[in-house]
């Protein structure tokens, strides 16, 4: 008996010890799923942001005052009891806390993100980055994913084009408006220089072999209709825009081409401003000695290209009720009000103002650039502005006097066609290319905007003749389909047209004017991605 009771002690002693290690075993299985639930949870937490970053680009800036049912938190330093609100996953129990971290590099606001203040609280300026912490919670666990947001647009770059090659619309100034056609006289059916370049040159990189296309026509030299006038054999190239010697990009810069240098051109500020080429870089012009450019920016050739939507029609369901207008517009801005077509208004509850075409049916005619017809959507801005703004239109922006901010805001100024700037001219009876300034001129412009030409080119009205017209000032960004030309000059002058001085808003690395994102589809993005061990 007292053998069998020490076998059953044995054995009683035996399962105690497997049932404690089972159950050891149990809850450290459990412990590593809650801690994997806590993981999903923060990833959930992090995705959940940025759909809501993606359909506010200004989210960030609301700090904490979001609207449900997403809960934000100011970060927490991890004394003291926990305070963070949080958000429990549908038919899950698992959870997460969002916290927005302030900018480690700025003392002006070092724990907490103010609405008041948020670039200065959030944002890194050096990189155009902010960052947030998401904890999640299951069962015991919790793991804390920390999120580097940056955006990716137009906005970037204080300059950006497409192709590095002119708007064929152009190329009727080189011919100074005569017919031409690919067929021999006496016929005139065939394509002319610009159809044939806005089919060739407008949709080629120079990688791609632009250099070697080729126009071989026929050049009408009076205006007397074919037969009886004048037709002589006439050959063209693609039109190529350097940048010349005294050219400065004073802020970052991105081209989906190869870009023409004639000398030293400079390009950036310093090392932060990214010059950014898709192509194989940069090639001399075989008419200037010495070419280099100079790259104060940090030089990133074959970059991943930038591509622009064909329109900014989603703007157009995002506009408040009279907001919406047809045809020739005339918008004076007034602080936190505007004038428009002589009626004053406030500014929009969504910040938007949109010009739709009404019956048009017409391009724009650089010979003729003020005959449209008025149905057509040519918006005329002017003015100082107190509060955030976007004016887009189906057709063109024309800049016809000093567009200048007051207050830290942001203006967007977005055509479907061309952004101009307003230049009138008397034109000779015997050559429309030959001209002199006329009433209305503008000198020495400024302009306080971000500004996008979807399919043309920001470009000067007229920038052939006349005289001189001082400094073009634009202090935003400038994206464009073409490169446009605002001024011509010779080694040491500006003949006609306007001197460029171009800065960039450092804003614009995480600011955008109300909804400028949509149309050019730029979005934040994660930089970076990493766990902190041990969560918060």
């Amino acid at each position: 008996m007292i053998a069998v009771l020490g076998v059953m002690l044995v054995l009683m002693a035996l399962s105690v010890a497997a049932f404690a290690a089972a159950a050891g075993d149990i809850r450290l299985g459990r412990y590593d799923q809650d801690e994997k639930r806590a993981y999903a949870a923060a990833e959930a937490g992090i995705q959940r942001y940025m759909y809501q970053l993606n359909t506010d680009n200004g989210y960030w800036a609301r700090c904490t005052a979001v609207p449900g049912p997403m809960l934000v938190n100011q970060a927490w330093n991890g004394s003291g009891g926990d305070p963070r609100q949080r958000v429990t996953l549908p038919n899950s129990t698992a959870q997460y806390a969002i916290e927005l971290i302030p900018a480690t590099a700025n003392a002006s606001h070092p724990t907490a993100c103010d609405p008041a203040n948020a670039t200065d609280s959030m944002i890194d300026t050096s990189t155009g980055t902010f960052r947030i912490r998401s904890t999640g919670f299951a069962g015991n666990a919790k793991r804390s994913i920390v999120a580097t947001f940056r955006r990716r647009g137009f906005l970037d770059y204080l300059y950006f084009t497409d192709l590095e090659t002119a708007d064929a619309t152009w190329y009727a100034v080189d011919t100074g408006g005569d017919p031409t056609s690919s067929t021999g006289s006496p016929s005139f059916n065939g394509e002319s220089l610009p159809a044939w370049g806005a089919r060739t040159c407008n949709t080629t990189y120079w990688r791609q072999g632009r250099g070697s296309l080729q126009y071989r026509g026929w050049l009408q030299t009076s205006t007397t209709p074919a037969p009886n006038g004048t037709w002589q054999s006439f050959s063209d190239t693609c039109t190529e825009i350097q940048f010349a010697p005294g050219d400065v990009i004073a802020g970052p810069l991105h081209t989906n081409d190869d870009i023409l240098v004639c000398g030293q051109p400079t390009f950036g500020r310093t090392s932060q401003d990214r010059v950014e080429i898709s192509g194989n870089g940069w090639r001399g012009s075989g008419s200037c000695s010495g070419n280099g450019p100079r790259f104060q920016g940090t030089y990133v050739p074959n970059a991943p290209v930038l591509t622009l939507p064909p329109s900014n029609g989603a703007l157009k369901q995002e506009v408040d009720a009279g907001y919406t207008f047809t045809g020739r517009t005339t918008i004076v801005l007034n602080g936190s009000s505007m004038t428009v077509n002589g009626t004053p208004m406030a500014f929009p509850p969504s910040g938007i103002v949109y010009i739709q075409n009404g019956t048009c049916g017409t391009g724009y005619k650089p010979l003729d650039p003020y005959n449209d017809p008025a149905g057509c959507a040519n918006v005329y801005v002017s003015g100082t502005y107190s509060q955030s703004l976007t004016i887009a239109s189906e057709k063109d922006v024309i800049v016809n006097g000093d567009v200048r901010r007051s207050g830290d805001v942001l203006l967007g100024l977005i055509a479907n066609e061309f952004v101009r700037v307003y230049h009138p001219v008397t034109r000779d009876a015997s050559d429309p290319t030959q001209c002199s300034n006329a009433a209305g001129t503008m000198t020495n412009v400024n302009i306080d905007a971000a500004m996008l030409s979807l399919n043309h080119s920001f470009t000067v009205d007229n920038y052939y003749c006349g005289a001189a017209l001082g400094t073009l000032t634009v202090n935003g960004t400038i994206g464009q389909k073409f490169r446009g030309p605002v001024g011509r000059g010779s080694s040491s002058s500006k003949v006609n047209g306007y001197t460029k001085a171009y800065a960039y808003d450092d804003r614009l690395k995480f600011r955008a004017p109300p909804s400028f994102l949509d149309p050019v589809q730029a979005a934040w993005r994660i930089q970076r991605y990493t766990e902190q061990v041990p969560p918060r």
